[in-house]
């Protein structure tokens, strides 16, 4: 049951991050919630089940991820989303989804910078993307949750 809500919620994140581009402090608490409740009923087998790797790899994906946040590069609810991700599932698998997560924000961002691109040159796209030099930044807490579904169905 505890798998169930975390995958809800993180589809309710993603949905968030991408519609206005803020992870509530409210969704990443209850993730660790989750990861908590994990730990005290071992309920889902692709969980972390030991205290001390959920608060290791928390740590460390916390730390990491705060670098990007210290040069700008991250929000602040992009690495608490990490973070809590990390305590959940561990070092390893949160590896591998921050190896899917970077693919598709370098996906995300070609395909941003081609549609600029097209606009700019043909001047036909059905909205326009460089109006007013907005700077669109990637979503990475949803493309997270994405890599989330991703690495937990891929068996990885």
């Amino acid at each position: 049951m505890v798998g169930v809500v975390l995958l809800l919620l993180l589809c309710h994140i993603a949905f968030l991050d991408v519609a206005k581009r803020r992870i509530l402090n409210f969704s990443v608490a209850s993730v660790f919630v989750l990861g908590g409740l994990n730990l005290i009923f071992k309920d889902v087998s692709w969980m972390v089940a030991d205290w001390r790797v959920a608060a290791f790899s928390c740590l460390v994906v916390f730390g990491f991820f705060f670098l990007f946040y210290a040069f700008g590069i991250m929000g602040g609810g992009d690495v608490k989303l990490a973070a809590a991700l990390a305590f959940c599932l561990g070092l390893e698998q949160f590896f591998w989804i921050w190896v899917v997560s970077v693919v598709f924000a370098v996906a995300y961002g070609l395909v941003w910078k081609l549609l600029i691109t097209i606009e700019l040159t043909y001047g036909r796209v059905p909205f326009s993307f460089s109006k007013h030099g907005v700077h669109r930044f990637v979503p990475y807490g949803a493309l997270l949750c994405v890599s989330v579904f991703i690495v937990i169905y891929s068996g990885a």
